[in-house]
């Protein structure tokens, strides 16, 4: 049977597929959809438990079948690949809020390759479910939060995500983005060369909003920084980075800056 016809299947049987830590893939960024009708559904204060709740179809997209490809030619699964897409692999209690109210408790992890958050209602459940991505929920897990905003790639284009808020303040907000990259294995040519196994590498990107505006990304070099700040505000974060020597690649310390730019 095809793929489509196993998901079509699955989900006309109202079935819950279960993914492990090294399931398959999927094409990344796919994401939950968010209606109307589930908002809806929400307010209603309806139902109480997950499984196959319709109820809970407004905080919950069905975990869909984390089949793929990576490429035409060539078929994997994450077992064939180095790494992992989670950032912690293990499923840890963390909160659930709509519209910054705390609303719910359950168990969660971060997919950075497909920037899901990934739930469960008990550590050793089986079914895992996909948190509907829309800028009313957010949660967070393990000492971080994750927030589903609009933002602009380093590329000027306008996507939506998940982004970390590192500081807040009236002039500038920081925030950081969790990315697992997908790196094509090398075999080797010759006995003298080396070999490279298909990979995911960690990487993480900067974002910065100035009076509320929508979060763009920033380089973390110090004529980029530098750039984001008001002329008049510019001779002290110079004196700033002379002084401290913060490392700019480094979350603390550019939260640190951003705190005293805010404070200016």
């Amino acid at each position: 049977m095809k793929k489509k016809q196993i998901l079509g299947a699955l989900i006309a049987l109202g079935t819950f597929v279960t993914v492990s830590a090294q399931g398959s893939i999927h094409v990344q960024g796919e994401g939950g959809v968010f209606t109307a009708d589930r908002l809806a559904l929400l307010k209603s204060g309806e139902g109480g438990g997950l499984g196959n709740n319709p109820a809970m179809m407004d905080l919950y997209n069905d975990m869909r079948m984390k089949f793929g490809r990576l490429g035409e030619e060539v078929k994997l699964t994450l077992d064939d690949i180095d790494g992992s897409i989670y950032p912690n692999e293990n499923f840890t209690l963390g909160t659930l809020y709509e519209d910054g109210e705390a609303f719910k408790k359950l168990y969660m992890r971060y997919d950075a390759y497909n920037d899901e958050v990934e739930l469960k209602e008990a550590k050793d459940d089986d079914v895992v479910r996909a948190m509907v991505q829309h800028p009313k929920y957010s949660c967070s897990m393990n000492g971080e939060v994750y927030q589903f905003i609009g933002y602009k790639n380093e590329d000027g284009e306008s996507k939506r995500g998940y982004l970390m808020p590192l500081t807040a303040g009236e002039n500038y907000a920081l925030f950081m983005k969790q990315i697992k990259v997908f790196k094509e294995g090398k075999p080797a040519k010759t006995s003298l060369d080396n070999s490279f196994p298909h990979r995911f590498l960690d990487k993480t990107e900067f974002y910065v909003s100035k009076s509320g505006d929508v979060p763009v990304f920033v380089k973390t070099r110090k004529s980029s920084i530098l750039s984001l700040f008001s002329d008049e505000d510019q001779k002290t974060m110079k004196n700033y980075i002379r002084d401290k020597r913060p490392n700019l690649n480094d979350k603390d310390d550019l939260q640190n800056l951003f705190a005293y730019a805010n404070a200016l």
